[in-house]
């Protein structure tokens, strides 16, 4: 009975708001005519609606037409809104949760073009300055930095490169590696160029922390331990394709591919920045303690990270 009720109350949380990212593109021209495309993934169907807030001065002036293409519902209409416009007006979202994906605003008059994706912590936008590349570039920094710290499995895999790396030039070019291969694929994977289930992906990412977990374990000088470079470009690679589908998932400006892409790898960079200087930190604060003991705490993580590896992995091959 117990799993039923566990089934119903993880349903509703799953599945009561966004999956994916909506997209609203506002068009003013030069008589203040405002034309709207709302367009809200398929896959947010069963979700709770969100409601796109305009200024209390504006009124329709077509009725909505909606149609379904792309994966997409999306509507049209129209507005009007007074002889200023949307210029120096705000719209706003109602119904955000920090867990949902948000909605990627588009607005474009004369020659001011603005655009911001707006989640729960900032659900807003004025419409009065030129260009806003610079918050959408923000917005994508900070969706890098929460998925990478998010991505418990992309971070056992640094601190297995952490522990594999005895010193901090090897850990350097090691990371260095890491992060030149997993930026090559997601780019790759986000134009279209590598094209891989995703799936498969997270399984092989699983396999590749449970192959470092027993390069910890094993005592003589691997082939990994003497080129952990290498081996860090090589799996770094696999990690790309699964940042390319979390991204993918997300979703992205169409005209700001480049853009979002740059900032979402950069947040990812910055996350796992975040990520070893705590880790290094916390070993500085342990190595007077653990002392004579430091054999066996790697052994121990060793086998931590083995069995965590190990159960993902199981579960993702399952999964197909």
């Amino acid at each position: 009975m117990y799993k039923i009720f566990l089934f119903l109350f993880l349903g509703e949380i799953l599945f009561a708001h966004q999956t994916g990212l909506s997209y609203v593109n506002i068009k003013e021209d030069k008589e203040q005519k405002i034309s709207i495309v709302y367009k809200k993934p398929l896959s947010d169907m069963k979700g709770k609606d969100i409601a796109i807030k305009y200024p209390s001065k504006c009124v329709f002036t077509e009725d909505f037409v909606e149609d379904i293409a792309d994966g997409f519902i999306t509507q049209k209409f129209k507005m009007w809104c007074g002889e200023k416009g949307l210029t120096a007006s705000r719209i706003w979202v109602e119904g955000l949760v920090s867990s949902d994906r948000g909605v990627l605003i588009r607005y474009e008059h004369n020659e001011m073009l603005t655009q911001s994706l707006l989640r729960s912590s900032s659900p807003y936008i004025y419409l009065n300055y030129k260009n806003s590349n610079f918050g959408l570039f923000k917005e994508y920094v900070k969706l890098g930095v929460e998925h990478i710290l998010s991505g418990y499995d992309h971070l056992l895999f640094v601190f297995s490169l952490i522990l594999l790396a005895f010193s901090y030039k090897r850990l350097l070019f090691a990371v260095s590696a890491f992060t030149l291969a997993h930026s090559i694929t997601l780019a790759f994977g986000i134009l279209g160029i590598i094209n891989i289930g995703v799936e498969y992906v997270e399984s092989m990412i699983a396999l590749s922390i449970l192959f470092l977990a027993r390069e910890i374990m094993i005592k003589r000088d691997t082939f990994t331990k003497q080129h952990l470079g290498i081996t860090a470009f090589i799996f770094g690679l696999l990690h790309g394709l699964g940042f390319s589908s979390v991204l993918r998932t997300i979703g992205l400006p169409q005209d700001d591919i480049v853009l979002a892409l740059l900032a979402f790898n950069l947040g990812i960079e910055l996350g796992q920045l975040l990520f070893i200087f705590a880790v290094a930190f916390l070993f500085l604060l342990l190595k007077r303690k653990i002392g004579s003991y430091e054999a066996v705490s790697r052994k121990l993580l060793a086998y931590v990270i083995g069995a965590l590896s190990a159960y993902w992995f199981i579960d993702r091959i399952l999964a197909f």
